[in-house]
């Protein structure tokens, strides 16, 4: 199946900052990893309930019921701390998945923000972190912070972060025209803050995507990029992380799994790109009114995945997006509106937006977003 070593690239790739220059038309579709009726192919772990010293519950041991089938999805009531795991290894894939927020909150979390996680690149043993989870990589899944990265154990990586301040306390959050950094490779550690909040109202459906490339990945939270990482490695024993289960954690917090696809990432068929945009700035764009920027594609046929808007003031701007992945043919357009949430009355708001492929941001097409 897909979950193979690393393929070889047929074409050299050239990474310039961030920008890869050559390009691949995935042709690959997309396969279930969650029937929708039973947890058949997953694993469950759960350890002993919080304040207590009773042995923990374990693997395939759930008298609870934390992980079970409602209305469709996998539901983690959060009771007890724990994931659900696929029992095959994975490697350079696109995974996407819906969460949903429950309503119920279990002690030690009941007062604080709701929080989850998908863990990728996840290897034994299931209590190797917090007694409970495998050893991997988060993407974060926690109320008003979607897509933070956390270490679990599988090392640190390269990150473009600057340093910002999060309710009083000073953190690194990914910018995409930031310098490389790495972070620091310990559990529960390492955190990188998402560059926006780009999260759904409580109660909706979201939708997170994971792009893995051998040791790289991205982040994507309701179609906006939202955080990217290069070459995680595990120092102890001198080797990149590019493989490994994909977990879904219980953590305190009802939150609902759904609509849970993986498609491999293809390198084999390498194409040239040229999509350009009809103009470079929106200016005075004000709250209610959208413009909008055409782009047109005048090389060969592209797969468009997601967008990103970078700058301080990012999350203010939304884009009417279409459904993703998008395949657009040499000579299509597509008219992307934009839309300014809220303005700044000291300060003119401001933010750029980029598109998004499997393999990377889209070379040479940078739109200037202005808001008054």
């Amino acid at each position: 199946m897909f979950a193979s070593t690393f393929r070889c690239i047929a074409s050299t790739l050239i990474l310039s900052g961030l920008h890869l220059i050559a390009w691949a038309q995935p042709t690959s579709r997309w396969s279930s990893l969650f029937d929708g009726k039973s947890l058949a192919g997953w694993d469950t772990y759960l350890r002993q309930p919080e304040g207590t010293k009773q042995p923990p519950y374990g693997l395939n041991n759930d008298p609870l019921r934390v992980f079970t089938v409602a209305d469709g999805a996998i539901r983690a009531s959060g009771q007890l701390w724990g994931g659900i795991s696929t029992r095959q290894e994975y490697d350079n894939y696109h995974l996407r998945l819906a969460v949903r927020w429950g309503t119920k909150k279990w002690y030690p979390n009941d007062s604080t923000r709701r929080d989850a996680g998908l863990l990728y690149h996840a290897t034994g043993p299931y209590s190797f972190a917090y007694d409970c989870w495998l050893r991997s990589s988060e993407l974060q899944i926690q109320e008003g912070e979607f897509g933070d990265f956390f270490g679990v154990g599988a090392g640190s990586a390269e990150f473009p972060m600057q340093p910002v301040t999060v309710r009083g306390k000073s953190l690194d959050q990914y910018a995409v025209d930031a310098p490389l950094r790495r972070n620091a490779d310990a559990v529960g550690s390492g955190r990188v803050y998402r560059s926006g909040d780009f999260e759904r109202p409580h109660g909706q459906w979201n939708t997170v995507e994971l792009i893995t490339r051998g040791a790289d990945a991205v982040y994507i939270v309701n179609g906006y990029v939202v955080n990217r990482l290069f070459n995680t490695y595990r120092p102890a024993i001198h080797q990149q992380t590019t493989r490994g289960k994909i977990q879904l954690q219980s953590e305190g917090a009802e939150v609902y799994y759904r609509q849970i696809e993986l498609r491999p990432v293809d390198y084999t068929s390498p194409q040239s790109l040229s999509l350009t945009a009809d103009k470079t700035t929106l200016t005075d764009l004000v709250p209610g009114k959208p413009q909008s920027v055409q782009l047109t594609n005048r090389g060969d046929a592209v797969e468009l995945v997601a967008v990103e808007l970078s700058g301080p003031a990012n999350d203010r701007f939304r884009v009417q997006l279409p459904t993703f992945p998008l395949r657009l043919k040499r000579g299509e357009t597509l008219a992307l509106p934009v839309v300014l949430l809220s303005a700044d009355p000291n300060r003119t708001t401001t933010a750029t937006l980029r598109l998004e492929t499997v393999l990377g941001p889209v070379p040479d097409l940078a739109i200037s977003l202005q808001g008054r």
